[in-house]
């Protein structure tokens, strides 16, 4: 009985368009893209590691993480707009990522704060949903209405 009343509560709020499936998709993608922003700005995460790279042009450095944030939040923004491009792009970094993790060095510079590593673990989870949702329906659907470069 109170699983029904749930489920109707969800299917009516559902219906009244204060909750859709895509509508919580770009919540999730904005999350993430501020986080992407926040996290480089502090020079948290990835972008506080150190690499010959950062120690002998740490302006060269700054540029190349600058270039590669806002290339993730042109991809951000085309998954934004159910562009597949965008998912495609997504998910292979997302792979790319995965494979060269155990190999790459973890040194940084200082540590982030606590909190910040409590976040980073939440932002895995959340990628996991962003991509879990892009290829699960009803979002999925709204990948296929727009498909490729076209816009309508």
């Amino acid at each position: 009985m109170q699983s029904a009343r749930l489920v109707a509560a969800v299917t009516e709020l559902g219906s009244l368009g204060l909750m859709t499936a895509a509508l919580i998709y770009r919540v999730l993608i904005a999350i993430r893209g501020c986080w992407l922003v926040v996290e480089w700005f502090f020079g948290w995460g990835a972008h506080s590691r150190v690499n010959s790279l950062t120690l002998l042009h740490p302006y060269a450095s700054l540029i190349g993480n600058a270039i590669a944030v806002a290339f993730l939040l042109v991809v951000l923004t085309g998954m934004w707009f159910f562009q597949r491009w965008a998912r495609l792009i997504f998910v292979l970094l997302l792979a790319v990522a995965l494979v060269t993790s155990p190999f790459r060095a973890h040194y940084s510079f200082s540590s982030p704060p606590s909190f910040a590593q409590a976040i980073g673990v939440f932002m895995l989870l959340l990628t996991g949903a962003i991509v879990a949702m892009s290829f699960l329906p009803p979002v999925r659907d709204c990948f296929a209405k727009n498909g490729g470069l076209t816009k309508r």
